[in-house]
């Protein structure tokens, strides 16, 4: 991997990343825009939230769990990116409990099954966007982006 070619093992992986953040980004941001459509949609006609939820909480979900992947792949102890490793973890709290409330409070049945659903689709969008940066990455396997290097 030094000399920059890429092998079968860097295709493989590129193709699952690639097929993974695909599919589950693309998810998470509708659920994101449809629960808070509904979590507006129960508000008073004359709240302003109203119209603001729809597109607040998907942009708000993918740039902040951008931000924390990206400072957390591409940051060392002696090299700070964004906010460095030691404090992405406050965005991805407030991220998975936007998602969370929206998912929960736009539901039609709010009980154990919709908090079920909305954490296995939180889980598997924050997981697409935490995995976009090494997507992206020109040297998947050469970089220390991943842990496992073949």
């Amino acid at each position: 991997m030094a000399n920059g070619k890429s092998g079968p093992a860097d295709w493989a992986m590129r193709a699952v990343l690639w097929l993974y953040t695909l599919v589950s980004i693309p998810l998470y941001l509708w659920f994101l825009h449809h629960a808070g459509d509904r979590w507006g949609q129960q508000l008073p006609a004359d709240d302003d939230l109203r119209f603001w939820l729809p597109i607040v909480v998907p942009l708000a979900g993918f740039s902040f769990t951008t931000m924390s992947s990206t400072s957390w792949w591409y940051s060392t102890e002696d090299r700070p990116f964004l906010l460095g490793r030691k404090h992405w973890r406050f965005m991805m709290v407030f991220v998975v409990a936007l998602s969370l409330m929206a998912g929960f409070f736009g539901s039609t049945h709010q009980d154990a099954v919709a908090l079920l659903l909305t954490a296995m689709v939180t889980i598997l969008g924050i997981t697409g966007l935490w995995l976009l940066p090494p997507t992206l990455s020109p040297h998947l396997l050469a970089s220390p982006l991943l842990l496992w290097r073949p």
